[in-house]
């Protein structure tokens, strides 16, 4: 982690979307830090003390079980608010996150900055709606897990997860979707034999060919695509 200049800041956050958030950014203590792709940027159980705005990049969230085992929450692409779980309950991390690729955050100390965010009506609506988000993201995921088979579980995430088409990290999707790895691969492959997805050029790694099969697929199951909300 490094922080950056002041004027850097300045000029990553002069569009307004960051900015439009907050009723009085310019009275906000924070500073803008880079953390390069692998770097932890907070560790579960943390005492971090400090809300998160993604300028640029990807971090991954996973969190632990009592034994230790990683679960994948979700990934956070550009103008994505984290710590704000932490911030309402005053709670350690309840998630690790770290950098998929070089990234550029705002952090804002929370405890300098308390009295000031909490007086905010605009920032507040900004934490109630990607809560809401989050949340209803869960909902989706939980209903899928009761209600859907392992196959049609996985349709789904390829669908909704895999923007760019590549399937990796298939251990964290196996304990998403609350299956054995064993059980992920035999449907993976399936889908390669059928032509809707292909073996990539790394180990572990698929890409997907034909969204519209999938989706076809999907949908004579009974099933019904929700697009994550978005602003």
């Amino acid at each position: 982690m490094k922080e950056q200049s002041r004027s850097l800041l300045e000029t990553m956050t002069s569009d307004g979307t960051i900015r439009n958030h907050f009723s009085d950014w310019d009275r906000l203590e924070k500073k803008l830090v880079f953390y390069r792709k692998g770097e932890i940027v907070v560790e579960y159980g943390d005492e971090t003390d400090k809300l998160f705005l993604l300028l640029k990049g990807t971090i991954r969230f996973t969190s632990q079980n009592d034994d230790y085992e990683e679960y994948f929450f979700f990934d956070a692409t550009n103008d994505g608010l984290f710590g704000e779980v932490e911030y309402v309950l005053h709670i350690p991390s309840i998630t690790q996150s770290q950098a998929m690729n070089n990234c550029y955050c705002v952090e804002i100390p929370v405890r300098r900055n308390r009295e000031l965010l909490d007086s905010d009506i605009r920032f507040q609506t900004f934490v109630s709606r990607v809560l809401a988000k989050k949340y209803n993201d869960l909902r989706l995921s939980s209903v899928d897990i009761e209600t859907y088979s392992v196959r049609t579980r996985v349709i789904r995430y390829l669908l909704r997860e895999t923007s760019q088409n590549r399937i990796r990290n298939l251990g964290l999707i196996a304990k998403t979707l609350k299956c054995s790895y064993r059980q992920l691969i035999r449907v993976l492959q399936d889908f390669c034999a059928k032509g809707w997805i292909e073996h990539g050029n790394s180990k572990g790694v698929y890409l997907l060919k034909d969204r519209e099969a999938l989706r076809k697929e999907y949908e004579a199951t009974g099933g019904v695509i929700h697009e994550k909300i978005t602003d």
